[in-house]
């Protein structure tokens, strides 16, 4: 694979490890781009974040894509005291513990001392950023730049290691079969219009065996998601699928997973998995 190098202010950052999307072709450090040697396309680095989606999002045809630039806004106050709190008490109800807490238990869905980790819809690394070491990396996805980039920011302000950002869809992901060590997938599982093919794809990325940690809505017993006109309207209007327990576990199935152990808090689900071996 070639080497493709760059620096974004005092972080060296290392662009080997990603793969055209489209082709899984080799990528090379072209101009601030990364240009495929497969089927020829160009991704553009942008503040030192490769961007693998080229079309425009805001014309798709997908609600959730569509509002990326509402995502984009979003960003800067996704992980503070106006937001963060008031979606956990809305959507899980007295009793669910706080985001620190959550975010405890997912990263303890995939403990393990070392390796590559994929968070895919990572937003600003919420999941990510906690668990990335000296001795593992992990790699981000999301399709908000906005998001990426407060994740930059967040990272550069901790001194973060090893947690890198790359915009691309769950649908494309630009890496190749079977390099993770786990994945993590926090609050965007019901946002993809087909959730076995993001698992599957998902899946691909993931070693044999590998654990998959994911935080996503269902419909539970506390919440705003226990309301059925509530859940009708999210899918309806917005495209956002709101889970039942045993639909997705016969998701996870049909996309190569076993061993679903579920967690629920109100309408939240956290959930571990791992990719079945053959």
């Amino acid at each position: 694979m070639e080497i493709a190098e760059a620096s974004c202010g005092n972080l060296a950052l290392d662009f080997s490890i990603y793969v055209c999307p489209a082709c899984k072709g080799v990528l090379r450090l072209e101009d601030e781009a990364l240009g495929c040697q497969v089927c020829q396309a160009s991704y553009p680095i942008v503040d030192g974040i490769p961007d693998f989606i080229l079309e425009d999002l805001t014309q798709s045809a997908n609600p959730v894509l569509r509002g990326v630039e509402g995502i984009d806004r979003l960003a800067r106050i996704y992980e503070t005291q106006l937001w963060s709190p008031l979606v956990l008490h809305l959507y899980g109800g007295l009793g669910t513990p706080s985001r620190e807490g959550l975010l405890r238990i997912v990263a303890g869905m995939v403990e393990m001392e070392e390796g590559l980790i994929l968070d895919v819809a990572c937003g600003p690394g919420t999941l990510g950023r906690r668990t990335a070491s000296q001795s593992k990396a992990v790699y981000g996805i999301d399709i908000s730049m906005g998001m990426l980039r407060q994740g930059v920011a967040y990272v550069k302000r901790d001194h973060i290691p090893n947690a890198h950002f790359a915009r691309a869809k769950a649908e494309a992901i630009p890496f190749l079969d079977a390099l993770f060590d786990a994945s993590l997938c926090g609050g965007a599982l019901n946002l993809f219009a087909d959730t076995v093919s993001v698992l599957r794809e998902i899946g691909r990325t993931m070693k044999q065996g590998a654990p998959l940690a994911v935080t996503t809505g269902i419909a539970g017993n506390k919440g705003l998601l226990r309301f059925r006109r509530i859940r009708e309207h999210m899918q309806q209007d917005h495209g956002i699928h709101v889970f039942e327990i045993p639909e997705l576990e016969q998701y996870l199935v049909e996309a190569g997973f076993e061993s679903f152990q579920p967690q629920v808090y109100g309408s939240i689900l956290l959930f571990s998995a791992r990719k079945r071996r053959v």
